[in-house]
């Protein structure tokens, strides 16, 4: 497997720390947060899936979520962020990123879903640690939702993990997709009840049902927000 995550250097640990402490300090003096809620996170490995207008909105999870940000893996193309020792390293000193393959015809890489999976499970049953899977694939426009793609229930599904959908408010106007720093403004963040695949058993294509199910919950957790 191209990552480890059971005998990282002790810098690494370190390094995630140092991150999401400075994010906390700037989320305390510069912008006003807002939680929701936030007692219904399962007590168990989850998949955390937001709307995503932001390069905050990981920190944001975990912050809303109350765990560590060591506790979080991000999927990350294999192509692009593992293709050399230094990126990889520099990288997973503040992250933890768990190698998936992009599906291009330009792409050459096959590295196997399968294997994508098995990596997820070590890292989830390690400490009892979440992903963050963000449904629309890309950062869009602020207040605004697009369309969900498949991939975090069938994550899900394969993993027999719950979904923890989340939704946030305000993200995108204090770090807009194309701006190099942030700028105060009032974040709200909404946790909202954990989904299960087997829940969408009885439906012919389960993994659509969940999909569309978990983008109506986040959409209809924005219209409560927006009015």
């Amino acid at each position: 497997m191209p990552t480890s995550y059971t005998n990282n250097p002790f810098f690494f640990d370190y390094g995630k720390t140092y991150f999401i402490s400075t994010v906390d300090l700037f989320f305390l003096g510069t912008s006003q947060l807002q939680f929701l809620d936030g007692k219904k996170i399962p007590n168990a490995s989850a998949i955390f899936c937001s709307n995503h207008n932001s390069h905050m909105d990981v920190a944001l999870v975990s912050t809303a979520a109350g765990k560590s940000f060591n506790h979080f893996g991000m999927l990350a193309a294999k192509d692009y962020w593992f293709d050399n020792s230094f990126k990889r390293i520099l990288i997973n000193l503040v992250m933890n990123l768990i190698p998936i393959a992009r599906r291009s015809t330009k792409n050459k890489d096959t590295f196997p879903f399968s294997d994508t999976i098995t990596i997820s499970k070590a890292f989830m049953e390690l400490g009892k640690r979440n992903l963050v899977i963000f449904p629309e694939g890309s950062r869009g426009k602020p207040n605004e939702i697009k369309p969900f793609r498949k991939g975090a229930a069938r994550f899900s599904t394969e993993l027999n993990a719950p979904i923890v959908p989340v939704f946030i408010h305000g993200s995108g106007n204090s770090w807009p997709k194309g701006n190099l720093f942030m700028k105060p403004t009032r974040i709200q963040i909404n946790i909202l009840d954990p989904m299960y695949p087997s829940e969408f058993d009885h439906h012919s294509d389960p993994v659509t049902a969940f999909t569309n199910e978990l983008e109506s919950r986040i959409k209809n957790a924005g219209h409560t927000i927006h009015g």
